[in-house]
């Protein structure tokens, strides 16, 4: 027989086996969630509140059929993927966690360690849900915080307006957002995650300040500022606000870049660390009745002097918190020692909490105003 008639004949019979994946479902017939908010169940039944928004695709594009533009649904369950499966019996698709970008905790549930973690472990354990998932923690309950989305103001049907505003595209430091992976990573290499806080307004939800997960349990909480000057400490600062008293008014300054060198110092039993960090950036708003062209040099340099006082009197309140207060390394310099200093680290690592409740940690803040603004 020809060779060509047999070739032929194998790829007909194949032909029916290659139309495609037999469970494949449609696009319009899944349903893709964003946000997922978990609280613990304070009534009868089982133990969590689960809580799920995901977009109407009716009302998505220039034909849009309905207004209603996000849909909430909350069941109670023992799990998050039970709650998942519960709700999904109630819809008229079935659930796919793929787009999933907001993890919202309630702040009844962040007050135990093991809860949080059987939390985390599992969303982190699912091949579905993105390692970038956003947590985020609830002011009060995250369903709450939830069901107000449809009233904001601000809303994004296709990324969630939760997502949205923790994109890092920001660049705001008065919260840090933070992703699963880097969640777990921070609490394994130094014992302390912050997680951004939001609350519910009148028209709106806001962002703010931060909260101190300490080997996955909730011990505190920073404010807009203090938070700003973790990130200081970190050197993770951004472009940001900086308010400061000169010559009894007051100036406004604005970074546009900051660097940040640790340099580790051991005498004898002694430990201490040094943080030099160098800060640029512009006077947003100033008016000197006597100078108002700002071309006295010296007069600059009072203004940075002034600068510096400020971001040096809030790190180190934020220092004196994490070490006599919480005793908790959230700015990394175990993970510095760790790295750069194993010999050190070996010696310290099993105490490192109360190492760093009694090391000398000091900040050197040097401020450069590179642009003047506008004459006044």
């Amino acid at each position: 027989m020809n060779k060509k008639i047999i070739y032929l004949s194998i790829i007909i019979i194949l032909i029916p086996f290659m139309t495609g994946c037999w469970d494949m479902q449609e696009i319009n017939q899944i349903l893709f969630p964003y946000s997922i908010g978990i609280d613990l169940n304070e009534g009868e039944g089982e133990r969590y509140v689960i809580t799920i928004t995901y977009p109407n695709i009716n009302a998505i594009g220039k034909n849009a059929t309905q207004e209603e533009r996000i849909h909430i649904v909350s069941t109670v369950a023992s799990s998050v993927f039970e709650g998942a499966t519960q709700l999904s019996t109630r819809l008229q698709y079935p659930f796919n966690f793929k787009m999933l970008r907001v993890l919202v905790l309630g702040k009844n549930i962040t007050n135990d360690a093991g809860t949080v973690k059987e939390i985390i472990d599992g969303m982190s354990r699912d091949f579905s849900i993105s390692k970038k998932v956003r947590i985020l923690q609830a002011e009060d309950s995250a369903e709450d915080l939830l069901l107000s989305i449809p009233n904001a103001k601000r809303q994004e049907v296709i990324e969630g307006t939760l997502f949205s505003m923790l994109s890092g595209k920001r660049s705001t430091s008065r919260y840090t957002p933070i992703t699963l992976t880097d969640f777990i990573r921070e609490i394994d290499l130094s014992g302390v995650a912050i997680a951004p806080r939001a609350a519910t307004g009148v028209e709106d939800i806001k962002f703010f300040g931060g909260a101190i997960f300490k080997d996955y349990k909730l011990i505190g909480y920073l404010d807009e500022v203090q938070n700003r000057a973790l990130t200081i400490l970190k050197g993770k600062w951004k472009s940001d606000l900086v308010v400061a008293s000169f010559q009894d008014m007051t100036i406004s300054y604005i970074t546009t870049g900051s660097k940040m060198k640790r340099k580790f110092i051991k005498n004898n039993e002694e430990l201490k660390v040094r943080l030099e960090i160098r800060v640029e950036g512009a006077l947003q708003e100033y008016i000197h009745r006597e100078n108002p062209t700002l071309n006295n040099t010296e007069l600059i340099e009072d203004m940075e002097k002034a600068i510096e006082k400020e971001l040096t009197k809030e790190t180190n309140e934020v220092l004196e918190m994490l070490q006599k207060e919480y005793k908790s390394d959230a700015i990394g310099i175990g993970e510095y020692i760790s790295k750069f200093h194993p010999k050190v680290w070996k010696e310290v690592g099993n105490d490192w909490d109360e190492v760093f409740a009694d090391m000398d940690i000091e900040v050197d803040i040097d401020v450069k105003i590179r642009r003047r603004g506008l004459v006044q």
